[in-house]
């Protein structure tokens, strides 16, 4: 009998490699969802006192990492992973080019700050920045409204064409969730970085404008190792 994270990712190649994601839609992803959002900690047997007990041995030596990255499975379809951010610390603002992504909150709480790309709407001229003072990447976005989420909720999908770029930041001392994204990063699908502009538009109070910026350096990882049921042959398992 395959386990949850196994059926989960079973699943998950059923789904993203089945078919492109241009034909990709919220119907069908909606058996992984459901799947995705029965599966709690204890079935990665992932324990965030082991993090917090690990971190307070690594301070004794040196800086402690605000994200500790734990990958669990990696193909040309679909990458699973762990992401666990520390109090006070957050993934910075970044984009899924083309991609899916479900996250899953399976300790913990974290705040999602959202935003879907629009059109190419120009600054308002009223801007305190003048033209050749602006960065030369800016996307015009719409601002999604903050959402506080937790163990107990359920996941959030974030698609190539809503919600595509995201900062995700830790409301507890650990706070860890499962992501998977479909496509992976590689390739033409390079992770991008991004600030808000202090910038308001004077007629629509959601519309702001994103700078591309490089990764900022306050942001690193460290690695746990998956510690839960083996996902090497999820070709091959039958039993859903």
């Amino acid at each position: 009998m395959a386990s949850p994270i196994q059926r989960l990712a079973k699943l998950s190649y059923k789904i993203f490699g089945g078919q492109s994601n241009d034909m990709m839609t919220k119907e069908t992803l909606k058996p992984l969802i459901s799947a995705l959002n029965e599966i709690k900690a204890m079935d990665l047997q992932f324990d965030p006192v082991e993090v917090i007990e690990r971190d307070e041995v690594l301070r004794t030596h040196g800086d402690v990492a605000p994200v500790t990255f734990m990958s669990i499975h990696q193909s040309q379809h679909f990458t699973m992973a762990v992401f666990i951010v520390k109090a006070g610390g957050f993934l910075p603002l970044h984009d899924h080019p083309g991609m899916f992504g479900l996250l899953k909150v399976i300790s913990g709480s974290v705040k999602l700050t959202s935003y879907t790309q629009t059109d190419t709407r120009p600054l308002p001229q009223c801007s305190p920045q003048r033209p050749v003072d602006l960065p030369k990447n800016i996307l015009t976005v719409k601002k999604n409204i903050d959402t506080i989420v937790t163990e107990s909720d359920d996941c959030c999908c974030l698609s190539p064409l809503e919600k595509n770029f995201h900062k995700i930041e830790a409301l507890t001392d650990v706070a860890a969730f499962l992501d998977i994204l479909a496509p992976p990063y590689g390739g033409e699908r390079d992770c991008n970085y991004y600030k808000e502009l202090p910038i308001e538009s004077p007629h629509h109070k959601d519309v702001r404008w994103l700078a591309e910026v490089p990764q900022p350096r306050s942001y690193w990882c460290d690695v746990l190792k998956y510690k839960g049921p083996s996902l090497t042959s999820i070709n091959t398992m039958n039993d859903l």
